[in-house]
């Protein structure tokens, strides 16, 4: 694409944005927010490259992601069960339902997909608070990861770990581990996710094949922005591209930035509206006092 469509194109996304968020497609993202983190590029070149960001981004605002975990747990997870003849399968409840009993064990608990040492910022945290007060499923079943030998021990045998989403698989593999699921026989693992890349899915999969992983959105591996955007910008190839981006973010300030092109180098444009996940360029949530965010971080 030439210079002047470029900067034709830019014009038109920015456009585009400010009718996603009038309209509340891009629910929780302000205007104001959108006009701040555009001023952070000042070349044309910075401003193409911004324009291709938000071509790419995808975000969820939070009744996406209600909807993505409904359909989590109401037809997927079902499903999964009737295949695998898990012992709490029931054609007339989905898990949902079976959740939300208030008074008879339902045999399964669901686990906050947080290791010992992790942060009270981590998504698995809130993701649960949602099943709870979103979809009233009952805090009666709901258990920390160390519970899992205990709750063995007295006779459970399904166990279902919620997150918001799997990256590089890092997350729920450091969870799975302290588990020590191995131990177990006759277990059912399942993990609940809005969406999961199919890098992270593999990774958690060479370690524990008999986990299932449902997603209600399958993030493939040709979605590295670098990857897809680097012709359009005249780059000879990916490479140059990153080490462009690199110089950017360190001429801003934001020279010590952990995970630069998104944790496991996926290079995602991928967000929630309550938090952008680690996986996620910090272009879109990293702010100081010369770069303005754009979505939001939790922790």
């Amino acid at each position: 694409m030439d210079n002047d469509n470029l900067k034709i194109f830019y014009q038109k996304k920015k456009s585009e944005c400010e009718q996603l968020i009038r309209y509340r497609i891009w629910d929780g993202i302000d205007s104001n927010n959108l006009k701040s983190w555009l001023r952070n590029f000042n070349t044309q070149e910075e401003r193409n490259f911004a324009a291709l960001v938000l071509e790419w981004l995808v975000y969820r605002s939070n009744e996406h992601c209600y909807s993505m975990l409904h359909d989590v747990f109401t037809r997927l997870l079902h499903n999964q069960w009737r295949l695998d003849n898990a012992p709490v399968y029931d054609c007339r409840q989905n898990p949902l339902k079976l959740l939300q009993e208030k008074y008879n064990d339902p045999s399964l608990r669901f686990v906050t997909a947080v290791t010992r040492d992790d942060a009270d910022s981590k998504s698995g945290y809130s993701m649960v608070r949602l099943l709870n007060h979103k979809f009233q499923a009952s805090t009666k079943w709901n258990i920390k990861n160390d519970k899992i030998e205990e709750c063995y021990n007295n006779g459970i045998r399904t166990f279902i770990y919620v997150d918001d989403i799997i990256g590089s698989g890092e997350q729920i593999l450091g969870v799975l581990r302290e588990s020590q699921i191995k131990n177990y026989e006759g277990i059912y693992v399942y993990v609940c996710v809005c969406a999961a890349h199919e890098y992270g899915i593999e990774e958690i999969l060479k370690e524990f094949p008999y986990v299932k992983i449902l997603a209600a959105e399958l993030i493939p591996r040709n979605t590295d922005i670098f990857t897809n955007i680097y012709e359009v910008l005249g780059y000879e190839n990916r490479d140059e591209l990153r080490k462009w981006y690199e110089e950017f973010m360190k001429n801003k300030g934001a020279r010590g930035t952990y995970n630069i092109y998104g944790r496991g180098d996926l290079g995602l444009v991928y967000a929630f509206q309550d938090n952008t996940p680690n996986n996620s360029l910090p272009i879109l949530h990293f702010h100081n006092e010369n770069l303005s965010m754009l979505l939001n971080k939790r922790g």
